[in-house]
């Protein structure tokens, strides 16, 4: 049986469908006009263009039909099936403002947890997959907590931000004084591997040669955070002596000036008014258990991903400083990265407040 091409009668129009075509995203649409550049071409039958474009005869002349009532417009204007952006079918309201809340909350740590709660809680029974589509509707996303103390005080911490201004000028200054105001904190490195994550090609699991021998350094560090200077210090404990050699390498790299030390209440860690603490360090002490106060928390963990030492197997103690040299050396000679590490508006706002003291 012989087929009829399909002729629209209107040939000029194929390089327009062509030009529009390129610019179309869509697939579904991108279809649709290749149908139309087809016929307007008039060189094939329905079904050869059903055929090259992935649909049957019957679409292909209700998109014709589409295109002569309206034209593009028409073609290419679809309603949509499926759920409205954000909507999780077939969960009702109730639950569905449960699971927004647990996923604001942190509730569970995975998808098939939360696929249990609904099971155990609601009766409702969906595929893991249906599951994981409504957590990231929920606006969910997977990330790994950053832990806290059970003694950790939200309010102190809140009390802290707003009265850091004032703990700095109850030290009580000599009008005029150059200051400094630096967070210090300290970490344990040690010749056990750092495994660290690397890139590598999709479906490869990589390989890491670890050693596990147990002999431990410690790095004393300190951002100012006006100027952004930083100062380390390797020790090879910590202890009140050690604390105290940390701050007098500090007060050394400016005897003039007046050097606040925002630090932890760590045991081994001077207190404010210890007679041992060197001349011109006056320290300022964080409420307990707030390390996401100090910024230099934060250095350690970029530390471990520097280049050289991620990953890295050493013979001893010496060479593994070798390896953090360049990391530290980027602190040390880059006031910028300094200051971009513990920009803070409450830190900044408040220190900067005081040095004009």
């Amino acid at each position: 049986m012989r087929t009829r091409q399909i002729k629209l009668g209107r040939p000029e129009l194929s390089a327009q469908l062509e030009k529009r075509s390129r610019q179309e995203k869509d697939v579904r649409s991108k279809a649709r006009l290749l149908c139309v550049k087809l016929a307007a071409q008039g060189e094939h039958s329905a079904a050869q263009i059903a055929q090259i474009c992935g649909g049957s005869r019957a679409s292909v002349f209700e998109w014709i039909r589409q295109f002569r009532q309206g034209g593009l417009e028409k073609l290419l204007a679809r309603d949509r099936p499926g759920p409205a952006r954000g909507e999780m079918r077939g969960l009702p309201e109730a639950v569905r403002r449960q699971l927004q809340q647990g996923v604001q909350s942190g509730r569970w740590a995975t998808a098939e947890a939360a696929r249990q709660w609904l099971r155990r809680e609601h009766g409702i029974k969906k595929p893991y997959v249906t599951v994981w589509q409504w957590l990231k509707k929920a606006g969910g996303v997977l990330r790994v907590p950053r832990p806290r103390h059970p003694g950790h005080d939200a309010a102190a911490a809140t009390a802290f931000q707003e009265q850091l201004g004032e703990k700095l000028e109850a030290l009580a200054l000599a009008p005029g004084s150059r200051v400094k105001v630096w967070v210090m904190d300290e970490a344990r490195f040690g010749l056990p591997t750092e495994t660290r994550r690397v890139w590598i090609t999709k479906g490869m699991r990589p390989i890491v040669r670890r050693q596990t021998r147990y002999e431990w350094d410690y790095l004393y560090g300190a951002l100012e955070v006006v100027e952004g200077q930083a100062e380390f210090l390797h020790l090879p404990t910590v202890n009140l002596d050690c604390n105290r050699l940390f701050l007098e390498h500090l007060q050394a790299s400016d005897p003039q000036a007046e050097h606040i030390v925002i630090a932890d209440q760590a045991g081994f860690h001077l207190r404010p008014g210890d007679a041992r603490l060197p001349e011109h360090i006056h320290i300022v002490s964080l409420p307990p258990y707030s390390p996401e106060l100090n910024p230099c928390e934060q250095l350690w963990d970029v530390l471990k991903d520097t280049e050289g030492f991620a990953n890295g197997l050493f013979a001893s103690i010496a060479k593994l400083r070798t390896a953090l040299l360049p990391g530290l050396r980027r602190y040390w000679e880059n006031a910028a990265l300094v200051l971009s590490l513990v920009g803070r508006p409450w830190l900044h706002d408040q220190a900067n407040a005081s040095a004009k003291s």
